[in-house]
Order: structure tokens, then sequence, then C-alpha cells
């Protein structure tokens, strides 16, 4: 005899469905394999976050491994270095423009569809850039390249803000920035690479530890943006058409929905949104706007000190191109000095970011700790308080840098210096993206990109700036050399 459906008679009760949510047994094994990113065991954490540090070691290793092939290209092409030059700002503005729209795009549709699709375009323009045959081809491909490379900054914050608890982020952020800042072992390598192979081999060996990279991160990097993830939870639990603490038919079915889905939108409007979020929270946010002004103005000095280093040992110490990479590796220092003090600002940080206000106004606003014991969302200032020290060693280094580049002067003092300048402007760069993860959290990407514009986008006037010289370095070096025998150090042998 035909029953009817009694399911189609259940009344519906709509809930909203968090991670803490109680389920019964038996759905909670249906969605068993989807978990909340911020609890999943250590070693998972790890190795996602270290694929992420990775490929943004990756991104910095190409931006400076292009120099050292400038020379060759130039004697190629049958053009002049700074022509040839002109792929660094190529590469840096796509850098900077690229992540305003990728990073909150992947905040609607996951870290690992953005993370795959931009890694295979700079994967393939890691191909092309050796085997065009003209120098335009190779500038618009370096364009692209940069483009693909743009997800490994801002993104890689993102994924740790995902996958890590305020209180745990330092360490990881900490490796991010050192990634960040070891460039300069990208022109090192390649200085060895270009004379005995040629300048196309700058980029077959990054091609090959770029394809074994991906293939990792394509087999094993897991899905971490959390609303993502609680959604297709939801999806299954709603599929098996029955509320998840109560099997009896008689009983309301739940339908459970995800908070974040209320501001699910069309494809135009996601392609909207993602073009104007991080534009609309640079100039809305104060904190975005003027953090982005701190480190961008401390990146294009650093990118005019970089360029700065190669010529003036060349010319002050008879360095070759070869020893004056070498230099370079003093940045790997700076950046690994400033990993080195990483524990004392995670001290200062556990002490303050639970410190009960001074102001009693203040007071009423201050949440409870979660269960970690710690209080994140009422005092971020608290990953300030280092750099505001720390930082000061860029403006100390360059003074240095400036006085002690004398040839009666050994050479190692104005290296140091370089080491201490790459200090300050770690400390500064990791306070901003520390600091941007804990205040914006589900939209840290959103806020990195719209730094990383800034930053990317100043620092390649500066490095522009710099590169001008090119064909006049002869006289800039002439007289600097008069005026350090005249003024600073008069009679000097300069």
């Amino acid at each position: 005899m035909y029953q009817p459906n009694q399911t189609s008679s259940r009344e519906t009760t709509l809930r909203y469905l968090t991670w803490d949510t109680p389920l019964s047994d038996q759905h909670e094994k249906a969605v068993q394999k989807i978990r909340d990113p911020t609890k999943w065991p250590a070693q998972e954490k790890h190795f996602v976050a270290g694929l992420s540090i990775l490929t943004t070691f990756m991104a910095a290793y190409s931006i400076s491994a292009y120099v050292s092939g400038v020379s060759s290209i130039a004697a190629e092409y049958g053009s002049s270095r700074t022509v040839v030059l002109v792929g660094m700002p190529t590469f840096q503005t796509a850098f900077a423009v690229a992540p305003m729209v990728l990073a909150p795009f992947s905040e609607f549709v996951g870290r690992k569809p953005v993370f795959l699709s931009t890694y295979g375009l700079y994967i393939l323009c890691t191909l092309l850039i050796p085997v065009v045959n003209n120098l335009a081809g190779l500038l618009i491909t370096r364009f692209f390249q940069g483009v693909g490379a743009s997800t490994f900054s801002t993104m890689v914050g993102g994924i740790i803000a995902d996958i890590y608890q305020p209180h745990e982020r330092g360490m990881p952020m900490s490796l991010f920035a050192t990634a960040s800042f070891s460039g300069g072992i990208g022109q090192l390598a390649s200085n060895f690479v270009v004379e005995p192979l040629g300048w196309r081999w700058i980029y077959w060996h990054q091609l090959i530890a770029n394809a074994l990279l991906m293939a990792l991160i394509f087999f094993f990097f897991q899905e971490c943006r959390g609303p993502l993830l609680l959604s297709r939870r939801a999806k299954i639990l709603n599929s098996a058409d029955s509320a998840p603490c109560n099997e009896k038919l008689s009983t309301p079915r739940i339908t459970w929905k995800v908070k974040e889905e209320e501001e699910r939108v069309t494809l135009k409007q996601m392609i909207r949104i993602s073009l104007t979020r991080p534009f609309y929270l640079l100039f809305t946010e104060p904190v975005v706007f003027w953090f982005s002004m701190w480190i961008s103005f401390s990146w294009a000095l650093l990118f005019m000190f970089y360029v700065s280093v190669p010529l003036t040992f060349e010319t002050t110490y008879s360095f070759t191109p070869r020893q004056a990479g070498l230099v370079m590796l003093a940045t790997v220092g700076g950046a690994g000095l400033g990993n080195l003090c990483y524990p004392f600002q995670e001290r200062l940080y556990r002490k303050y970011v639970t410190e009960q206000p001074r102001f009693s106004l203040l007071r009423q606003f201050r949440k409870r700790p979660d269960s970690s014991g710690l209080c994140s969302d009422w005092n971020p200032e608290a990953r300030l308080y280092t750099a505001c020290l720390l930082s000061i060693a860029m403006s100390i280094g360059m003074f240095m840098y400036g006085s002690l580049m004398m040839p009666d002067i050994h050479w190692i003092f104005a290296a140091l210096s370089v080491t201490v300048v790459t200090f300050g402007s770690y400390s500064i760069y990791l306070a901003v993206f520390t600091y941007f993860a804990d205040v914006y959290a589900t939209y840290a990407s959103s806020a990195m990109a719209a730094q990383s514009f800034c930053r990317n986008a100043r620092g390649t006037a500066g490095s522009g700036c710099s590169r001008s010289r090119d064909s006049s370095e002869e006289q800039v070096c002439k007289g600097r050399r008069e005026y350090v025998r005249m003024e600073v150090w008069p009679g000097a042998e300069v």
C-alpha cells in the first residue's frame, strides 16, 4: 500500500551552525573530515603554514634573482641595463595591484583555488621568460609573473590568520617575515649560476623548485577558509534530511545555515566587492591607512638602499659583482636576528594582551579572556611594542652605512650596517602583518592587500628612482668621493 512521504509534512526550523554546535554521533561522523582550522592538530597547521611560507620565500627569491641576469640579458638583446631593469618595477607593480583583487576573492571562493591558479600562472611565466626571443616579451611575461607571485605575500598572512589563534600567530608570522626578507639568497645563488650556465638557468632552476612545491600544495594543502568549510559542513547536514540531534519524524526538521552565508552574493557582486574592499579599508579605516603609510615609507627606503649596496661596494672596495652579491647575505642575517628577537616580543604580547586598562573609560569595553586565558581582541596593540623601539635600527643602520663606507675602513662594518637596516625594517613588517591579522581576522587578507598595494607601489617608485642613475653612476660616485674628501673626512684617500 502506498505510504505518503511523512517527511514532507514536517515543519522546518532554521538554525545557525557554528563550529561549537552539538551534533549527534551519526552526523558528527558524517562531517568529521571538515574541521575547524583553528583546532587542527599542531602538525597539520605547521605543515600548511610551512608550505605557504615556502612560496613567500620563492617570490622573494625570484625578485632578487632577476638582477643577476641583467647584464647578460642586455648583452643578448642589444639593450642597456637601464631598460632591462624595467623588469624589476614591472614585477613589483603587478605584485602591488593584483592582491587588491585576488586576496578578497580568496575570502569568497577559498584559499586553495586561488593559490593553485596563481601559482600555475607564476610557473608558466617562469617557463616562458627564458624562451621568449625579445626583450618586450620578457618584460610583459615578467609582469604576469608578478601577478602570479602576488598571492604569496598577502594571502599567506590570511592563511596564518585562518589556522592559528591570536596567541599562536607570533612564530608563524615571524617565519613568514623572515622568508620575505630572505630574497638576497636569490641574487647570491643566481650569481653563481649565470657565469657557468647562462642567464636562462636563473629561471630553469626556479622552475624545477616551484614545480615540486606546487605538487606538494596540490596534493597536501588543505582548504583553511573557516566560513567556507562551515558552509560545506552545513550542506552535508542538510542533505541528511534530519535533525542532527533527533531522529524522530514527529519533530521539526532542522535546516542548518551559516551566518556568513547571508553575505553570499552573486558573481557580479563578488567581483565588485573584490575590487573595492581593500580600497574601502584603505581609505575608511585609519588603522589600515596609517599603518600602510608607515610600512610603505620604510619599504621605499629599503628598496632604494638595497639598490645602492652593490654599486657602492663595487666602487668603494673594488668588489666584483659576485662579491657584491655576497654582501646581500647580510639581509638574511638581519631577518634572522629579528626572528631571534621574537620570543621577547611574544613575552610582551602575552603579558599585556590581558592587562587591565589603566583608564576606567576603557575598562567597560574589555572582553573576557577566552579559553586560552588570552584576550587578544582587547589589546592587539601589544603586537607593536617591540617595533616602537626596534624600528629605530633602520635609521641607525643607514647612518652607519653612510659613515662607514670608506676605503680606509674594513668593508665588514658597512656590511653589518646592511644587517642593522634589515633588522629595523623587519620589525616594522612583522608588527604590521601580525597586528592586521589580529584586528581584522576574517578580512585580514583584504587589509594586508591594501597595505601591500601601498608598500609595493612606493617600493617600486623608490627602486625606480635609484636605478635612474645607471647611465651616470660613475659621475655620481666621483662626486661622492669628492664630497667625503672635502667635507666629511678632510684629507682622506677615497
